[in-house]
């Protein structure tokens, strides 16, 4: 009789968990106001799924939400600047010191992140500023 041992390798899947991110995005109508500037509606909400550490910028831009950004992710510009409305605290991975120098030192009282810098942690509810408010701003600046 012939004894046989067999192993079995159980390779794990990678242990990244699926998150939820509700985005609130900040709707425009259509029809701007009397001085011509643009009227700002409800927010629309969007469900989206993103996987533990991935970025917050990623994650929109696959569920279809326009976050304006000009550096690419470097990060330099603040253009992609969200408000945490839910899971502030434990969201997210901590700030990196490029990330926290741009946002100053009032980010945990604003409630304020860089999309392209901010890397899931666990589910949250982000709002995003409709790029019509940010040319808007941009040309007051001028």
């Amino acid at each position: 009789m012939l004894n046989l041992t067999i192993k079995v390798y159980i390779r794990s899947q990678d242990s990244k968990m699926t998150l939820r991110v509700r985005f609130l995005v900040e709707t425009v109508s259509e029809t701007p106001s009397e001085d011509g500037s643009p009227v700002f509606g409800p927010d629309r909400e969007v469900l989206a799924e993103g996987d533990e550490g991935e970025l917050l910028s990623q994650v929109a831009y696959r569920a279809g939400i326009t976050i304006q950004q000009t550096c690419g992710g470097s990060p330099s510009c603040t253009d992609c600047r969200v408000t945490i409305k839910e899971g502030f605290e434990n969201a997210f991975e901590e700030m990196e010191h490029a990330e926290q120098t741009l946002m100053g030192n009032v980010y945990f009282i604003t409630k304020e992140r860089l999309a392209c810098q901010a890397k899931l942690k666990n589910s949250c509810t982000v709002r995003v500023p409709n790029p019509k408010r940010y040319r808007k701003q941009q040309k007051k600046k001028k």
